[in-house]
């Protein structure tokens, strides 16, 4: 349905994601093209009632007396290999037809209310008819018809590897891409299919209740030769002749020729494909790899299983998953990159997407709620889904409200809002926020800080001997740099330090502060993979306003070999904005480290405090993880619109997914917490304000 068809006509899909749209090119009215051949062939018009309103898909059943021809038939083939019952090759004969061609059937339209000839591809034929899964067959549905003609497209697309599709619940995803696996792999030769899921178990699971199953109920003229030397119920299905010899052995096929295809699962594994080609594969739950699986890493080795020497040919693949996230699940934002480099209006210079994968979302709305012509009662499920947002709404039940959004999106955006239930801070306004940037890499940028001419901390004079002045930190622009910053931002009076006898000081203090939760251990002491985290702030000005005030422009959150190289990167972040950094002190090895460098002049002291730093772990620290809670709820509250980087948002390693009791886990939401620690003390100096413990930890009970 990529290519046009003379005498056709256009039927226009939306990717409800991105904007593109699916020009399906449909046959004539009566016409089908051959899946196998590529051929515009005649077929089937049906026609259940002369009655408008009784036109509607009614499933096709073979004649109650087919099983006992079908026996008769083969008993004479016994002695007479050459000889068909000429009533049932007719039903073959049809039946082929219809799944290689597919057919055209009345249907009435309850808006329109009149009757409408609908198309239905081969394999959507295949999967209405006769493919029984979990006890029951499949109904017709419009949005099936439309999944089935975008599938029909990607096969036909030379420039798409394949189709990345996103639902909710209870839509049959798992059903057709365990038909499409079959239909395909059951009509070619040498063909091999390939499966995974989110786990191992799953997709011995999905082989299993969407393949093996469903085949198993099949007509006998849709299953073709396989080894039976895998049981009634294999694990793979091998479309060759048995293996087994003997007395035992199928016989009655044993003249024709097998395909020499099969259908196979693996585990999980990110390379458990690498290697062999794959003319079909289907990744079922593809959103909710767990980890250590990384989806856009499977996604990039299975894709050179089918695009060989640039092309992908008959190759294709199919990506599928629900879009809430179970009790328990992380969100799995490696989905959602790959998410974003399937957009079908952004592609490289050979016409493709980043991913070779062209992504469809089905809204809820269009889910919900079919009559018994195919067509979702979208006014009633919007008017469910408004109601029950409205009413959580009104209750102050935010963090229902959001959970409930996820698992039932209208638009695009929602589906990939995280689950808020569990959420310390207001997840409306984090997801709209992770809604606004989650989609663009343009808000911020990722690089280095380097030291000038490789001079750390100072230089040599340029003109007096033996003197040294202070050195340079630069900005180097590196896609995989350890810094990120908010494009466009610089600190306005960069590298402004100066000494004082023999101790460095920043000169910026009032216009930028640093706040940074550091690593206890090296990494050959420490097994838990937190990160050195650290943000810089930039304070307003009360005569030199910029679009970057009151907001985070700087952020470090990365492991180094050991404490003392992560020290030094905050060091040449706090020289190139000027200021000084709170650090958390519950691990103090920066302290020495500053000494040594003769820094310690950039070390943020809290009133009354003994030593720098700020404790935020331990029975003493309860007001100061408080402060932390009450200033970063205040800062979304007010300033959510200029937060542009994305992890501190995110559930796994931000805000909506912070928890008091386990803050160690969080290194960005804590430091953070510790920024507008100092940049309160900051803005109060700097105000003429006297400070007392009280400004900085609040006699409040952590609920």
């Amino acid at each position: 349905m990529f290519y046009p068809i003379d005498g056709g006509s256009v039927y226009e899909v939306p990717d409800n994601a991105f904007g593109f749209a699916y020009q399906c090119q449909r046959p004539p009215v009566g016409y089908g093209i051959n899946s196998l051949t590529g051929a515009l062939e005649e077929t089937d018009i049906i026609k259940r009632s002369d009655i408008p309103e009784e036109q509607h898909w009614e499933r096709y059943r073979l004649p109650l007396d087919y099983k006992e021809k079908r026996k008769q038939e083969k008993e004479r083939q016994d002695f007479d290999k050459y000889y068909f019952d000429p009533y049932l090759e007719k039903i073959r004969q049809q039946e082929w037809k219809r799944r290689l061609c597919g057919a055209w059937f009345w249907n009435y339209n309850p808006k329109k209310k009149e009757s409408e000839l609908i198309y239905i591809t081969g394999t959507h034929y295949l999967y209405i008819t006769y493919w029984k899964f979990q006890g029951k067959f499949m109904d017709f549905r419009i949005n099936d018809m439309e999944f089935w003609y975008i599938v029909r497209y990607m096969e036909e697309d030379p420039n798409c590897l394949g189709l990345n599709e996103i639902t909710k619940r209870k839509l049959g995803k798992t059903a057709k891409l365990g038909c499409w696996l079959y239909n395909r792999t059951s009509m070619m030769s040498n063909h091999h299919a390939g499966l995974q899921s989110k786990s191992d178990p799953d997709a011995e699971e999905v082989m299993l209740k969407a393949i093996v199953l469903p085949w198993q109920k099949l007509p006998d003229f849709f299953r073709p030769i396989y080894d039976t030397m895998k049981g009634d119920a294999p694990s793979e299905l091998r479309f060759f002749h048995t293996s087994r010899r003997g007395s035992t052995a199928e016989k009655e096929r044993e003249e024709e020729d097998a395909l020499e295809s099969w259908i196979d699962f693996g585990a999980s594994g990110e390379s458990v494909y690498d290697g062999p080609e794959l003319g079909s594969y289907g990744s079922d739950e593809a959103g909710k790899t767990k980890r250590p699986v990384n989806i856009k890493e499977r996604q990039n080795v299975v894709r050179y299983c089918a695009e060989i020497d640039g092309e992908f040919a008959h190759r294709k693949q199919i990506y599928t998953t629900t879009v809430e996230i179970e009790d328990g699940e992380e969100d799995n934002y490696d989905f959602l990159e790959l998410t974003i480099m399937s957009n079908p209006l952004e592609r490289d210079d050979n016409g493709r997407t980043l991913s070779g994968l062209y992504t469809y979302f089905l809204p809820a709305q269009k889910g919900m709620y079919f009559d018994k012509y195919g067509y979702p009662d979208e006014e009633r499920a919007l008017k469910y889904i408004t109601n029950t947002s409205r009413k959580l709404q009104e209750e102050g039940k935010i963090r229902e409200l959001s959970s409930f959004k996820r698992k039932n999106p209208t638009t695009f955006k929602e589906a990939f809002s995280a689950d808020g239930s569990y959420t310390l801070y207001n997840p409306e306004l984090i997801n709209r926020q992770l809604d606004n940037i989650s989609w663009t890499s343009k808000f911020t940028e990722r690089g280095n800080l380097k030291w000038k001419d490789g001079y750390r901390i100072k230089r040599p004079h340029e003109s007096i001997k033996d003197e040294y002045v202070p050195s340079e930190v630069y900005w180097e622009a590196d896609p995989t740099g350890k810094f990120e910053k908010v494009t466009g931002w610089f600190p306005q009076d960069p590298n402004k330090v100066f000494r004082r006898g023999n101790t460095f000081y920043p000169n910026n203090n009032f216009r930028i502060r640093i706040g940074c939760d550091p690593f206890k251990y090296d990494k050959t002491k420490d097994k838990r993979r937190s990160n050195c985290a650290a943000f810089a702030y930039q304070i307003p000005d009360a005569v030199f306003k910029t679009e970057y005030d009151d907001m985070f422009t700087l952020k470090y959150a990365f492991r180094e070999e050991s404490t003392r190289q992560a020290n030094e990167d905050i060091l040449k972040m706090a020289w190139w904005c000027g200021c000084e950094v709170l650090f958390e002190r519950n691990v103090n090895h920066w302290k020495n480290d500053f000494n040594d460098w003769e820094c310690a002049g950039f070390l943020s002291w809290l009133p009354g405090e003994v030593e720098p730093g700020i404790i935020t772990t331990g029975n003493s620290a309860t007001s100061a993880v408080q402060t932390v809670c009450n200033y970063t709820e205040a800062y979304i509250n007010e300033h959510i619109g200029k937060v542009y980087f994305k992890s501190l948002l995110r559930k796994e390693t931000g805000w909506l997914g912070f928890k008091v009791e386990d803050t160690e886990k969080f290194d960005e939401p804590m430091a953070a917490g510790i920024t507008l620690i100092a940049v309160r003390g900051a803005t109060k100096k700097n105000n003429s304000e006297p400070l007392s413990i009280s400004d900085y930890f609040p006699k409040r009970k952590i609920s």
